[in-house]
């Protein structure tokens, strides 16, 4: 395919979505990864997208760095300007504050979804602790019957109130069946398909006598789900449970017979015109509960056709079955007749994880009601706009890290976006040695005259930028740098600096032992995380670049530990 054609084809694929991966892409387009990211930089010099790592974003129109820094919280909060109510799941404090403020002078009323949000008129959710406790106790029984009472559970949580409350439950449902059943390892997925998929199959290869898996969602367990057949695990061997059932893709994985037997279904059919309701009842000046709890059932192939028609489009709610079995939070499917204030004609639904089909299925069943009543629903992404305002920010923490970056210096990149970056900014220097495991970095800094580039080989998992394993370690122990711009993915005093991947984590380890100085670059978003495996303490760094969004109690305890905090310019 000619350059022109295939970027063209690029820039199509991101106008349907928003955003798309290099890995999408290269699949779309039967093209190297290496190809993709060379058309993206070209398409972004251009001006007509937006790089992130591991993909790119649509724009619409060039901006300053300072426009798209604060663009992403401008859209949110302008949404508050082009609608009577909006519904949202809280999931970013910086960004909730914006919408919520706005929301507020606007006299806009907000109704929280799945989370609980100062200032909203109510909550709609379901009781999370008793769901999870529900299908906890399923899992017990089933493996009290296919495993002879044993249950060695990896539970794919997330740092959500809602999310942790699934997890806490899901646990002491199982051991109100098997009392000694054993969590082997609880860890924060992400919330996304990808990262649970990495996960899932690192620890599986280091605990393969885990047999019970807990996903907090449907994309959570979609991702687990292929890391078990990767894996070539059979499904008499190991049950997935997830947490949703919110659209086609868990439940079609419910009736197949494979690894996930049981789902917790959430019912978006319910939960999105409950939140309609509520939204018009505010809107209207009547009361509403401060909690609308909606229900859930635990399904399985047996009793989905309880509640769920398949045809040739998926899978169709049985209404009646719904209505007959399940208790509703606030009467549905009545027509409304306005009392006092007009009700709301345009509804706001904020997205954060476009990638869930509990979102989606959410939308479609929010629209479908509220045309009833003449409404309309916009469909706001904050995702898009988180990504792209981290990205502005990733790219500024490495514009400062470059200018640490001397004539003659010897340093060391690791892997990950921010150091992607930094490969980057310094990519027409002169004089320098690079020593890096980056797969990104490698192709930023190829054929460039002055730079020394020394790439650490090893293996290149799929997924990850990262060459790591004893090739990479082996290499490392022979040289020696200035500097090392170290990432991770997460960052407390109490656990130090760790990270997800457990082959990349051996390699960060032997890079720290083989640099002078360790200067750890990352994001706001890093901080209070702790991920899988520790890398080493805090007291190995030297110096932190991060961005001014990290809380300056943060900032604090960093300095006093002797760290020098530097702070971005964003």
């Amino acid at each position: 395919m000619p350059v022109n054609a295939r970027q063209e084809r690029i820039l199509d694929e991101l106008g349907r979505n928003g955003f798309a991966s290099v890995v999408d892409l290269s699949t779309l387009l039967r093209v190297s990864e290496v190809t993709v990211r060379r058309d993206l930089e070209q398409l972004e010099t251009a001006g007509r997208l937006r790089r992130t790592h591991g993909g790119a974003l649509a724009v619409k129109e060039r901006a300053s760095e300072k426009d798209a820094v604060n663009g992403s919280e401008r859209q949110l909060s302008s949404v508050a300007d082009r609608v009577d109510a909006l519904v949202t799941t809280p999931v970013d404090p910086a960004f909730d504050r914006a919408l919520l403020d706005r929301a507020a002078q606007r006299g806009v009323p907000v109704i929280a979804e799945s989370v609980a949000m100062p200032g909203a008129v109510t909550l709609v959710a379901p009781d999370n602790k008793q769901a999870g406790f529900a299908l906890g106790q399923w899992a017990g029984r089933y493996a009290r019957e296919h495993f002879d009472g044993r249950a060695h559970l990896l539970d794919l949580t997330f740092d959500l109130p809602n999310t942790r409350e699934r997890s806490l439950g899901f646990l002491a449902g199982l051991r109100d069946v098997i009392p000694d059943a054993q969590p082997v390892l609880s860890i924060n997925s992400g919330s996304s398909q990808g990262s649970a998929y990495q996960l899932t199959r690192d620890v599986l290869a280091v605990h393969p006598e885990i047999n019970v898996i807990f996903a907090i969602n449907d994309a959570t367990a979609a991702g687990a789900r292929h890391a078990c057949q990767e894996q070539g695990i059979s499904p008499a061997d190991l049950v997935l449970l997830t947490y949703g059932l919110e659209g086609n893709t868990m439940r079609n994985a419910l009736v197949s017979c494979g690894y996930c037997r049981a789902g917790l279904a959430m019912f978006p059919e319910i939960v999105g015109p409950t939140c309609v309701e509520a939204a018009a009842l505010a809107l209207e000046g009547h009361a509403v509960p401060s909690r609308l709890v909606t229900p859930t059932a635990v399904l399985t192939s047996e009793t989905i056709g309880d509640f769920y028609a398949r045809d040739r489009g998926g899978w169709g709610c049985d209404w009646t079955g719904m209505q007959a079995r399940l208790e509703l939070p606030l009467p549905l499917g009545s027509e409304r007749a306005a009392r006092g204030k007009r009700p709301a004609r345009r509804l706001g639904l904020v997205v954060p994880f476009s990638e869930h089909e509990w979102y989606a299925s959410l939308a479609e069943c929010m629209r479908a009601y509220a045309e009833r009543y003449g409404m309309e629903v916009e469909v706001i992404d904050a995702e898009s706009s988180r990504q792209e305002d981290i990205s502005v920010r990733q790219r500024e923490i490495a514009h400062m890290a470059a200018a640490l970056i001397q004539p003659g210096d010897v340093v060391l990149i690791d892997a990950g976006p921010i150091t992607t970056f930094l490969a980057e900014a310094i990519a027409d220097r002169q004089g320098l040695t690079v020593i890096t495991n980056s797969l990104g970095a490698v192709e930023a800094l190829r054929d460039r005259g002055g730079i020394t580039l020394i790439v650490t080989g090893g293996l290149a998992a799929p997924g990850s930028d990262a060459l790591s394993g004893p090739t990479a370690e082996g290499s490392l122990r022979e040289l020696r740098a200035d500097k090392l711009f170290l990432s991770a993915s997460g960052v407390t005093p109490e656990f130090g600096i760790s990270h997800d991947s457990l082959p990349e984590v051996a390699t960060k380890q032997a890079m720290i032992r083989t640099a002078r100085e360790v200067i750890l670059l990352a994001d706001h978003t890093r901080f209070g995380e702790e991920s899988v495996t520790q890398v080493a303490p805090l007291r190995v760094l030297s110096r932190v670049i991060t961005d001014n969004a990290l809380p300056a109690t943060t900032r604090l305890e960093l300095s006093k530990t002797g760290i020098e905090v530097i702070i971005a310019r964003t």
